[in-house]
């Protein structure tokens, strides 16, 4: 199996993950583009905390704020709050993070600040690829915006709610709801070979990922750890082919796989979070 990002708590209980704070900026009704470097087909951005520039992996799959290294949490001086967030990662182990205030944090010309971010820790049996980031962005702090994740281009755009650019800056596309369920994260329902299914649009995996379980359910029983589905039906668009690696993951029921790296690299991706939906460039 290939190496993920990190685990996903976000995924498995409940949305705990939180940000608390205000943010500005200098023009808020503008688009903001944030460059991305892909290192091992993860998505990196350098935010800005209190003073020092910090490499992140952006990781749609986690619904938290920031999750920082130890080092970074000691450089600018993160004050630790007395509380932890306990989670349980895809391989069923729970995990207490330690959690922080961080005075200020910068993406692009946009300025939060008083966030509650967490200490990145793993279980030994699970650790994070390491690409050379000091930590994972979430969605937490980017629900005001549309979110266009541009691969092609090696950018990220923050576009506010509300703005008239949305569309010159790539929030275009097939619309696909966000699945109700999953209370305004990135998880939408789709058609496959296999039947239909719900899956997370996940960044912070360098592939896509197709559950045992729902593969088990539909009765696969070709041998091999990969499935290529011919057809990905997005909001009665057809978006396949798309390769999946079966993987026996502790996800939740009615929660069937991840969409990673594969997908977003060949396509412009723009999370709708105001709107709850994805917008997908062909």
């Amino acid at each position: 199996m290939a190496n993920r990002a990190r685990g996903k708590s976000s995924v498995l209980l409940a949305m705990l993950g939180s940000a608390f704070g205000s943010w500005s900026s200098s023009a808020a009704d503008l688009p903001v583009v944030v460059p991305i470097k892909l290192l091992g087909n993860f998505p990196v951005v350098t935010v800005n905390i209190d003073g020092n520039d910090v490499p992140l992996v952006f990781d749609s799959g986690n619904s938290g704020s920031v999750a920082l290294m130890q080092e970074v949490i000691d450089r600018v001086k993160a004050l630790p709050i007395g509380e932890t967030f306990r989670a349980m990662d895809p391989k069923g182990n729970v995990i207490e993070y330690p959690k922080f205030k961080i005075p200020r944090l910068q993406i692009g010309t946009v300025v939060f600040t008083d966030i509650i971010g967490e200490l990145d820790v793993h279980d030994p049996s699970y650790q994070a690829t390491q690409v050379g980031q000091k930590g994972f962005l979430g969605t937490s702090l980017l629900k005001g915006y549309k979110v266009v994740v541009d691969y092609p281009h090696r950018r990220m755009m923050l576009i506010p709610s509300g703005s008239t650019q949305d569309r010159s800056a790539g929030c275009k596309g097939t619309a696909v709801p966000f699945s109700p369920a999953w209370h305004g994260e990135p998880a939408v329902e789709a058609d496959i070979d296999l039947g239909r299914l719900t899956v997370w649009w996940d960044t912070g995996t360098p592939i896509s990922i197709l559950s045992k379980r729902f593969a088990e359910t539909a009765r696969w029983h070709q041998s091999g750890d990969t499935v290529t589905s011919k057809r990905l039906t997005l909001g009665g668009t057809d978006f396949g082919p798309l390769k999946f690696e079966l993987d026996d993951l502790s996800l939740p029921p009615g929660f069937d796989g991840l969409v990673g790296y594969n997908f977003f690299a060949h396509h412009v991706v723009c999370m709708d979070f105001p709107g709850k939906r994805l917008l997908i460039q062909h």
